[in-house]
C-alpha cells in the first residue's frame, strides 16, 4: 500500500507547484537590442610655441643658400570627458 500512496500523493500535489511557473508566462511586448554609444569629450587646444620664419644658412662651401623656412605654431590639445560611454536601449525587430 505504501508503494501505492507515495506515487499518487505526489501526482496529485504536482498541480500546486507547477501552477505559480505556469501563471508567470507572460506574452512578448515589445524587444530591443542593446547598443553601446561611445563617450564624448569636449577637446580644447593651448599654444605652446608661437608660429615663427626665420632665415638660415643651409648647404657647405659653394653650394651654401640662406633660405627662408617657416615654422607653424606648436599646439597641446586637452580632452575632458563631457559624457561617460553608456549602453542604450534601441527598438528592434523579435526574434
Amino acid at each position: 500500500m505504501k508503494k501505492i500512496a507515495l506515487p499518487a500523493l505526489a501526482l496529485a500535489m504536482a498541480p500546486f507547484f507547477s501552477a505559480p511557473a505556469a501563471a508567470w508566462e507572460g506574452h512578448v511586448v515589445e524587444c530591443f537590442d542593446k547598443v553601446y554609444v561611445a563617450p564624448e569629450y569636449k577637446y580644447t587646444k593651448h599654444l605652446v610655441k608661437h608660429a615663427k620664419t626665420m632665415l638660415e644658412h643651409r648647404g657647405k662651401g659653394k653650394h651654401m643658400q640662406v633660405v627662408r623656412v617657416h615654422y607653424p605654431a606648436v599646439y597641446e590639445e586637452s580632452r575632458t570627458m563631457v559624457r561617460p560611454g553608456h549602453y542604450v536601449m534601441k527598438p528592434a525587430k523579435c526574434k
